[in-house]
């Protein structure tokens, strides 16, 4: 571990599926990531927004969101409009991780300004490698950068899975 780390990031993990929350819970513990970040999960739209109204109150800064689109309430776009149109969130960053494969969905979510949008793998190795690359981001760049993540990952795909 690097020595000026100091404490977790805060990471929000929205999906309406419990069993998606649990594969990204254990892709960031088989990446060796889960000492370096706090986890916390909503499970529609609407309960991501009230949690990052309540963290803004209370303090509380997110670092990253995983998002996934297809939500009850209020969709994945629409939590994604909320963070990029919201002055003390925007600059949080957003990854889209998502089921959808339809150009539509990923063209709508860059221009909400989404800083990342990956397509669920259907191989559970190449979910630890995304989540290997957010650690490497923090460990070598003492940061989250969207840069480096995107370019860790890509350098980890073209790597064959064993």
């Amino acid at each position: 571990m690097v020595e000026s780390f100091t404490s977790p990031y805060n990471f929000l993990l929205v999906d309406d599926n419990p069993a998606e929350i649990r594969l990204m819970q254990e892709a960031i513990k088989d990446a060796e990531l889960e000492d370096l970040v706090t986890l916390h999960f909503a499970y529609d739209g609407e309960e991501a927004c009230e949690f990052m109204r309540t963290a803004k109150v209370i303090g509380s800064k997110v670092d990253m969101i995983l998002l996934d689109l297809n939500m009850p309430k209020l969709t994945g776009k629409d939590v994604l409009s909320y963070v990029k149109g919201d002055e003390g969130l925007m600059d949080t960053p957003v990854f889209v991780i998502t089921n959808s494969d339809y150009r539509r969905d990923m063209i709508d979510c860059y221009n909400l300004r989404a800083d990342g949008y990956l397509q669920k793998p259907s191989e559970f190795s190449k979910l630890v490698d995304f989540f290997s690359a957010v650690k490497q981001s923090i460990l070598v760049r003492n940061k989250l950068s969207v840069f480096w993540i995107e370019k860790t990952y890509e350098e980890y795909k073209l790597v064959p899975s064993a």
